[in-house]
């Protein structure tokens, strides 16, 4: 099937491919071990113009595939993986399946709704190591964008975060070779495909595709691409709950030619706090992402710490607030007289750009 971007990852085990497609799953052509579906709480109901739907179609019933799973973690993190499928119209394997916790049936808040997903991915990436550590097939792995059915999860956040996923799995599984997003959402699909440009973590692993090179060519003509300085640095500190704003604020940075430093993707060593201390001596802007989180965290408060004895030295504070957490006596002291900027009213997307315009003001 041809693909809307694709890019080769260089992994110990050879190079992989991760690519992303639009289309409907009927006409889906090349073989897929394994085809992942999402699902509401254990609620497979074939629904008109969902992904499971359009299997019951092709004669792939979810349903019946649910009741004797070859793996089940649906009592430790909702997901489960099929028997082989006897016969279908589609060249699929079988089905993983990852359900949406109830979380998505009660009053959440987005975050709690994006949090879940990469729980989530993350979960069902670990079930995969351990079918290929069973002798399952697991070569090659169709993945839907997950929430952007049904449950009308916005992937504004959660992108980056997922293909840095699929990238860690390419690199650590032995086994699989291909993983294909497929997504019939034209929109999303494009969305997912751009992402595969803007993201540092790929292009300094991979090599891109002509799709991949045709894209990004086509972000920098439509003037969506501005770039800074090549010695620019931004080192990220934040707290690990955050991580999905990080992975969003990195990608977003790197789209517009700003360097980004933050761990633990640019830790080549085992020496975590050197790498820590070199990072934030060589920056030229230090962002601190202040949330209820990074607030408790002694790490962001050790890398505030060190970033505000450089102020002054070719070195701006850039402090980036994603909720209304009032700041105890410890971050006030260091992020009181620096500008900082509000990004908890959506839409995130908007809030970013509008934070690295900023950042050089």
């Amino acid at each position: 099937m041809d693909a809307l971007n694709s890019i080769s990852v260089e992994t110990p085990y050879g190079t992989k491919t991760l690519s992303v497609h639009c289309c409907a799953i009927n006409t889906w052509s090349d073989p897929l071990d394994i085809m992942t579906v999402s699902s509401f709480y254990r609620d497979y109901a074939p629904t008109r113009r969902s992904l499971m739907g359009s299997l019951f179609e092709q004669g792939i019933h979810v349903q019946e595939l649910s009741r004797n799973p070859a793996i089940d973690l649906r009592d430790l993190c909702n997901i489960w993986l099929s028997r082989e499928i006897p016969s279908s119209s589609l060249p699929i394997g079988r089905v993983g399946c990852i359900e949406l916790t109830p979380l998505f049936r009660g009053n959440t808040t987005p975050a709690d709704l994006e949090q879940s997903i990469l729980s989530s991915i993350h979960a069902y990436f670990l079930m995969l190591d351990l079918a290929s550590a069973a002798g399952i097939p697991v070569r090659s792995v169709g993945l839907p964008i997950l929430g952007g059915g049904a449950q009308q999860v916005s992937s504004e956040l959660v992108n980056i975060p997922i293909l840095n996923e699929c990238l860690s799995f390419l690199k650590r599984n032995p086994v699989v070779h291909d993983i294909h997003i497929i997504t019939r959402n034209q929109g999303q699909a494009y969305q997912f495909a751009r992402s595969l440009d803007s993201s540092y973590s790929f292009t300094q692993s991979t090599t891109r595709g002509a799709a991949g090179i045709a894209a990004a060519a086509a972000v920098v003509a439509a003037g969506e691409t501005r770039h800074a300085e090549p010695s620019s640095l931004a080192f990220i500190s934040y707290s690990s709950r955050d991580k999905n704003i990080a992975d969003n604020l990195c990608a977003k940075l790197e789209s517009h030619g700003i360097k980004a430093w933050y761990a633990p993707r640019d830790i080549r060593t085992g020496d975590y706090a050197s790498a820590i201390v070199d990072a934030i001596s060589r920056c030229t802007h230090f962002i601190v992402i202040v949330s209820q989180y990074s607030l408790k965290s002694q790490h962001v408060l050790n890398e505030i710490d060190l970033a505000f004895q450089r102020l002054g030295r070719d070195l701006k504070f850039c402090p980036l607030k994603i909720d209304e957490e009032e700041m105890g006596p410890a971050f006030r002291y260091y992020l009181a007289r620096q500008h900082w900027m509000d990004a908890h009213i959506p839409p995130l997307e908007q809030r970013l750009e509008e934070f690295i315009a900023k950042m050089n003001d």
